[in-house]
């Protein structure tokens, strides 16, 4: 990548228009094609590593909203329950989470079927199942739903219908939701889009069994 950028630098403006247009386009697809292949070794380390958890008291709703600030309201908005009860969380593997979901969510929105105004909607609540209550966290797209050849693989690694992904983002976030002892799984919405949806046990509720797969 540096070298290409140097070749740019030195001759760009030494060459006539039409062969400075051929350097600019060459150059400028060796510094992309780099920049993925970064991406690419950054999405193997972290599914590799398994960094030891720092779980501490957390407001799930403050770190979901420090989160999408940097993404603006035109691509992400937040429902976000008033008095949600804390939990017992690492909150940089937990922003790991919402990066990669954010961005699942906005990849599947890409392309011809996108329409104007589509965003991301991230959605908190208190759920409870018995005498348990969960903390449950829905990451919801407007694209056009999950593919059906990859419904029942969706959070294994490698599984991906995207040109140039790694099928690693949806396989990380698995990982680090189950090292909280929550459970995540998808569904396609009736009508139209599909939902990432994770269920975080409070402080005091036991740990659930692993559950992955796709709810229609």
């Amino acid at each position: 990548q540096l070298s290409a950028e140097r070749l740019r630098h030195k001759y760009l403006t030494q060459m006539s228009a039409d062969d400075g247009a051929s350097l600019d386009r060459l150059t400028r697809t060796i510094v992309n094609q780099v920049e993925s292949m970064k991406d690419m070794v950054n999405a193997f380390s972290d599914y590799a590593r398994s960094p030891a958890t720092k779980p501490r008291v957390l407001d799930l709703n403050s770190l979901i909203a420090d989160v999408s600030a940097l993404y603006g309201n035109k691509v992400v908005r937040t429902k976000l329950e008033p008095g949600l009860p804390q939990v017992d969380a690492d909150p940089d593997r937990l922003r790991q989470v919402l990066h990669n979901l954010i961005k699942n969510a906005e990849e599947a929105m890409d392309g011809d079927t996108r329409t104007e105004g589509a965003h991301v909607t991230l959605t908190t609540s208190l759920q409870t199942q018995g005498q348990a209550s969960h903390v449950v966290l829905e990451v919801r797209d407007q694209g056009p739903g999950i593919p059906e050849a990859i419904a029942a693989t969706l959070f294994e690694p490698y599984v991906t219908h995207k040109p140039r992904g790694t099928g690693l983002g949806l396989a990380i976030v698995k990982k680090i939701v189950e090292e909280h002892g929550g459970l995540v799984w998808a569904e396609s919405n009736p009508n139209g889009g599909a939902s990432m949806m994770i269920q975080l046990p409070l402080p005091e509720a036991p740990s659930l069994a692993p559950r992955a797969g796709v709810q229609t």
